[in-house]
């Protein structure tokens, strides 16, 4: 258990580490065989970000349960070293986009319990206020008499009116962008119907289909990175209104959350196709 002068270690190479760099350097041509090894690459690199991310809550969770509680620098290093892991996933995420949108939209790498909830391509950033408040309403819960005597509550419990006040804010402006991102989202998908489409329904002018076609997924693919980037900063701005030791407890349920999802998503999944369900 790290003491409050150890730092936290930090791997050196992980597995999700060596998977970005060949999802960096590889494009994608026209073809299935590309487009399927495209998709087959995010998702072996999906599969270690949930490896690192396990790991990650290993972590987190020593870091909330010590006997004898790090310090707040070594509690920083934690949060960012897990935060640089969110980071370098929406980047991998970004590069592959920009070589093909199709799979951001139609993953294979998530279950179909996940993607019933999915906001453009990912989870909706306001979500990320639910979560906490609904873990502080139950940490808060848990340790109320201890505070009612006194009692220093160091989790999501403890949360101050000034800071719940700069999270407010913070969420009605994560709302505001969400709106617009839909917005923005809803304007592509319509202009599938135009009339420059529809005219070519009778030409049977595939370049020319092909062509539209780019423009509009291109189109998609800018709502996409919006989206992404707000998710990100919703996140990153969340974990500086907080203290430290309450940024790890919200990274804590944020991974749990996840975690617990996709593997009951997933064997949701193997179950309906092994004819079990």
């Amino acid at each position: 258990m790290p003491d409050r002068t150890t730092p936290f270690p930090t791997p050196t190479t992980t597995p999700m580490e060596n998977q970005a760099p060949a999802l960096h350097r590889n494009g994608i041509s026209r073809n299935s065989e590309r487009f399927n090894s495209q998709r087959e690459q995010f998702t072996k690199f999906f599969e270690c970000f949930l490896s690192e991310q396990s790991h990650d809550l290993s972590a987190l969770r020593d870091a909330a349960t010590a006997v004898d509680p790090p310090n707040e620098s070594n509690l920083r290093q934690l949060v960012s070293r897990v935060v640089a892991h969110y980071e370098r996933y929406y980047e991998t995420k970004e590069a592959t986009a920009q070589r093909d949108i199709n799979p951001m939209f139609s993953p294979t790498w998530t279950s179909t319990t996940e993607n019933i909830f999915m906001w453009v391509g990912g989870w909706r950033p306001s979500a990320a206020f639910h979560l906490l408040h609904s873990k502080s309403g139950i940490q808060l819960e848990a340790r109320l008499q201890e505070i009612i005597r006194g009692g220093v509550v160091k989790d999501l419990g403890d949360v101050s009116a000034a800071q719940m006040q700069a999270l407010d804010r913070l969420q009605r402006e994560t709302v505001r962008a969400e709106r617009m991102i839909s917005e923005e989202a809803a304007e592509a998908q319509e202009a599938v119907a135009a009339a420059e489409m529809v005219q070519l329904v009778s030409s049977e002018d595939r370049s020319e289909m092909e062509s539209k076609m780019a423009g509009k997924k291109e189109r998609m693919r800018s709502v996409l990175a919006r989206a992404d980037r707000l998710r990100l900063d919703t996140m990153k701005g969340i974990i500086e209104k907080l203290e430290p030791i309450q940024a790890v407890h919200f990274l804590i349920a944020a991974a749990e959350l996840h975690l617990a999802v996709h593997h009951y998503g997933k064997e949701k999944d193997r179950l309906v196709a092994a004819g079990a369900m």
